[in-house]
């Protein structure tokens, strides 16, 4: 998959002043990380996040300033955890310092994403799959995400102690419309047809255990009161137990979304709902594929809206071939 491995360092660059605050961003972003370090051969990755006081964020998110970045870094941070070969984490301040820096390192040929020059131009390709699927081509695998350093363990006790050797499906039942920063509100769940789905799930198949992840403030309370849903941030747990629960999933389900990227790129079966037409440029498929470049037929894609019958579908697909996987 790789050269041989000989000490080589990979440098991560994440710049907000160019780069969003994301959570689908930023797990790309990751992706295309290791996919760099293991087509340098390196065998640790070396992660720096930029944080400019005076340019906290890009034109595109206007409402993150220098008083309100820091709290919005701090609930993104474990999506910059997930690379296996994670060796050391930096928040810079003084870009002009650290871009000196960068041109030592370039200088002594050292690998970085994204390249030391598109970072000097504020370019990052932070969405498309065009590197991933290149490398996917050539080596038919991919180095995928893990969970959050430090999180893994603790979702392994969690599924042991509190799953209790369930059937366990990683939800994101998006509701963009109560978060604190609402946006693009086309894209959220319609939560009628997911409660109607979880429902009939728990009549048809008691095995099975929803645990919704996502914002606190997105949450519908009522979804917490079916018997077979958990929601870890009602329990005081935060996005890096979240994404190790999805790492460790037995399915995800839920609208295209960050949660989603992560499901996408941890190589667990998925079926990811109501997927942005104009993301297949980006991902270099057509509109009504089913499954991306590197995906199996227990990765499904669905392009349009959700209702429960879709969903219980796909849900009775995927089940039947993988229910008898689970060791937890």
């Amino acid at each position: 998959m790789s050269r041989t491995r000989s000490g080589q360092r990979m440098i991560g660059i994440y710049d907000f002043s160019y780069g969003p605050y994301a959570l689908g961003d930023a797990l790309t972003w990751t992706m295309n990380l290791n996919v760099g370090a293991a087509e340098a051969g390196a065998d640790a990755v070396d992660e720096y996040l930029v944080m400019d006081p005076h340019r906290p964020s890009s034109r595109y998110q206007p409402f993150i300033n220098s008083h309100n970045y820091v709290t919005i870094l701090d609930n993104l941070f474990p999506a910059f955890l997930c690379t296996p070969l994670l060796r050391s984490f930096k928040v810079i301040r003084d870009a002009g310092s650290f871009n000196l820096f960068l041109l030592r390192e370039a200088l002594r040929r050292r690998p970085m994403w994204p390249s030391f020059f598109s970072h000097l131009n504020c370019k990052l390709d932070f969405i498309s799959h065009r590197r991933i699927d290149a490398f996917y081509a050539r080596h038919r695998t991919l180095p995928w995400l893990t969970a959050p350093r430090g999180y893994g363990t603790w979702a392994d006790r969690f599924r042991r102690t509190r799953c209790r050797g369930r059937f366990v499906v990683a939800v994101n039942v998006r509701q963009g419309a109560l978060s604190l920063t609402p946006a693009n509100l086309y894209r959220d769940s319609p939560l009628p047809e997911w409660h109607a789905f979880m429902g009939e799930t728990a009549r048809r198949h008691p095995e099975v255990l929803f645990v919704v992840v996502g914002g606190y403030t997105e949450l519908d309370r009522t979804l917490g009161r079916l018997p077979n849903v958990m929601v870890p941030r009602a329990m005081g747990y935060g996005l890096g137990h979240e994404l190790a629960l999805i790492h460790r999933a037995d399915l995800f389900m839920g609208t295209s979304s960050g949660f989603a990227v992560m499901a996408t790129f941890a190589n667990i079966p998925y079926v990811i709902t109501n997927i942005q037409h104009l993301f297949a440029q980006y991902a270099d498929v057509g509109v009504g594929d089913r499954h991306y470049k590197f995906g199996n037929e227990n990765q499904i894609l669905y392009w349009d809206t959700e209702t429960q019958d879709v969903l219980l579908d796909f849900f009775e697909e995927v089940h039947e071939r993988t229910h008898g996987g689970s060791t937890w």
